[in-house]
């Protein structure tokens, strides 16, 4: 992880919870007291998504060192807001790209697994060479789907497939019972099938 030896003389580390927008404007000065208000705010939860994927501790603290570095390196040119979501993505793709590399050599049980496997009945189908789906008209149609659906069902969604959260966490956040995360993610599934097959994808 970059070092932040001087921390300890900015008024900022007293404030663990500084504004996305203040840590932002520190990554675009090159002030890498970035890095650790980054981690003060969101490492838990950068963790958490790592910890879903890989479910090993040391490869969860590499992905969050490789983290706060793809941050550093993207900011600037990127302004993101919010940073939740931005550091967050990275994480994910980190933490997937190592989850292949494992899996090349051996299978691994993960909650990523697991979640992507309840929306086999929704996107089943596998293209032949003759036969490529253009992903970026099934991107858009997903996006659009998604975008339609009552907040809590997207943010539901999202926090499964995208973030692979278990349903006990995404009950936690939400302050409601695992039943109803199963119900609204059954009913998105359910609904995401028929646009797909409403907008003429062969599943």
């Amino acid at each position: 992880m970059l070092k932040t030896n001087e921390r300890q003389h900015d008024p900022l580390c007293e404030n663990r919870y500084a504004t996305d927008e203040r840590i932002v404007e520190l990554y675009w000065q090159r002030d890498e007291m970035a890095i650790q208000l980054t981690d003060d705010k969101y490492g838990k939860y950068l963790y958490a998504i790592a910890y879903h994927i890989l479910h090993d501790s040391m490869d969860c603290e590499e992905c969050l060192n490789d983290t706060y570095l793809g941050t550093w390196n993207t900011i600037p040119p990127s302004k993101p807001n919010p940073l939740q979501l931005f550091v967050a993505k990275i994480m994910r793709n980190i933490a997937v790209d190592k989850f292949r590399g494992r899996m090349a050599q051996k299978r691994i049980p993960s909650e990523m697994m697991v979640s992507l496997q309840e929306l086999d009945e929704c996107l089943s189908y596998a293209p032949t060479p003759s036969e490529e789906y253009d992903m970026k008209e099934l991107v858009a149609v997903m996006n659009g789907y998604l975008r339609g659906l009552p907040e809590r069902q997207e943010f539901t969604f999202v926090c499964r497939y995208y973030y692979a959260d278990t349903v006990e966490d995404i009950a936690k956040m939400l302050d409601i019972g695992t039943a109803t995360v199963y119900r609204d993610l059954k009913a998105v599934r359910e609904g995401l099938k028929n646009c797909l097959i409403k907008e003429g994808f062969d599943l």
